[in-house]
């Protein structure tokens, strides 16, 4: 499922963008936001680090609003996982947008064929990068860990631990976040854990056991369904 962002000052092609890509995309869409300002647009990416989106920027924002290589810049900085998709109206801007990683450079009048071609590009990136890794910010900077790095998620209050093979690395952030990064090794088996099953030595007494001695709870609403995807995996019918 895609989540999208769209940032033009422009009202009228903001909402022309918006129903064509809804058009394109229909069910895959999970959301969609419009902003008029970039700093609204940079202040959202703030409020989620971590997640992942597919962003439509126009490179030049109007008179005193800014520049977009400038706000994708501020964007990537939280979701290192977002993909970039300028917009211009001048051929000018193609050099420009090289200072920052993006993933197609669309020209007004938007082409259909180019805007579709934009969108499945950003989104075949998305989808290797969710295979392979997991973003996080916290106070030691944005940080990309790889899945098979990490035994467990804890949730405690409004903090996620995530309990790596080395160590523990703790930000603020959401369960229902976070788990669109994720794929088939990770399993919610408590509402405070999240489980990497690749890393299991051992389950019983309603608990998982890792090689570090680590142990996690398993919920008794969570029990049944956890315990038949844990044996589907052994079984390797899973992955």
């Amino acid at each position: 499922m895609w989540r999208i962002l769209i940032c033009d000052d422009d009202a009228v092609f903001l909402e022309l963008l918006k129903k064509s890509v809804i058009r394109m995309a229909g069910e895959r869409i999970k959301e969609i936001r419009t902003f008029e300002e970039k700093e609204k647009i940079e202040f959202y990416a703030a409020e989620h680090p971590n997640e992942a989106y597919i962003v439509f920027l126009d490179v030049e924002l109007g008179e005193g609003n800014g520049n977009g290589v400038e706000s994708a810049k501020q964007i990537l900085n939280y979701q290192p996982n977002s993909q970039i998709i300028f917009i211009s109206a001048h051929d000018k801007y193609y050099l420009d947008v090289y200072e920052v990683d993006h993933v197609f450079f669309l020209k007004k009048p938007l082409e259909e064929e180019q805007l579709e071609k934009a969108l499945h590009r950003a989104a075949e990136k998305l989808e290797g990068i969710k295979k392979d890794s997991f973003a996080v910010t916290s106070k030691k900077g944005v940080q990309k860990l790889g899945l098979n790095e990490i035994l467990y998620f804890e949730k405690e209050k409004r903090k996620i631990h995530i309990h790596t093979v080395k160590d523990v690395i703790t930000y603020y952030g959401k369960f229902d976040d976070m788990e669109p990064q994720l794929d088939h090794r990770f399993l919610r088996c408590h509402n405070s854990y999240i489980v990497n099953i690749s890393k299991v030595k051992k389950m019983g007494n309603k608990k998982f056991y890792f090689e570090n001695d680590k142990v996690v709870p398993i919920s008794k609403s969570y029990y049944p369904e956890v315990r038949d995807i844990f044996l589907e995996y052994l079984e390797g019918n899973i992955g």
